[in-house]
């Protein structure tokens, strides 16, 4: 995965880290996205070089990338029409609803791996063994625990 960080994935008013003197620097995913900051971001939460005074930064967050699947239009074409209401309402309220589903379903989102094995574990419970297959997958920056 390229080094290049797409700032439109990450979160509102993430905090980001300008403590260059932090040895942990490289690895820090907040000092990572600083670094990359667009030129019209004036403005953002940030950690203060007082981290410098604990023994371990609070608000390291470690470079992880995952594998990220986006769209869930076709997941249910090979799904008996008498499951279909009962599993796409259950996806939905597992991924927060009406507008969130939407825009997981749609790809606006990223579905992160655990969601991901949740979908195909439901799909395993109604007895569908075939691997479910997302519209498209993508490896992404993980910005959350």
């Amino acid at each position: 995965m390229e080094k290049t960080i797409d700032f439109n994935q990450v979160p509102f008013e993430w905090t980001l880290c300008y403590v260059s003197e932090c040895s942990r620097k490289d690895e820090c995913l907040r000092y990572q996205v600083c670094q990359q900051a667009p030129e019209s971001l004036t403005k953002n939460p940030c950690v203060l070089p007082t981290v410098l005074n604990k023994d371990t930064c609070p608000h390291f967050m470690p470079v992880r990338i995952v594998h990220a699947a986006y769209g869930l239009v076709h997941i249910f074409d090979d799904v008996k029409a008498k499951h279909q209401a009962k599993m796409r309402a259950a996806v939905s309220a597992h991924l927060g609803g009406g507008g969130s589903y939407y825009r997981y379903r749609n790809g606006k989102l990223p579905l992160m791996p655990e969601q991901q094995e949740w979908i195909r574990k439901l799909f395993r419970r109604y007895g569908y063994t075939d691997e479910v297959e997302f519209d498209q997958y993508k490896d992404i920056y993980r910005f959350t625990g």
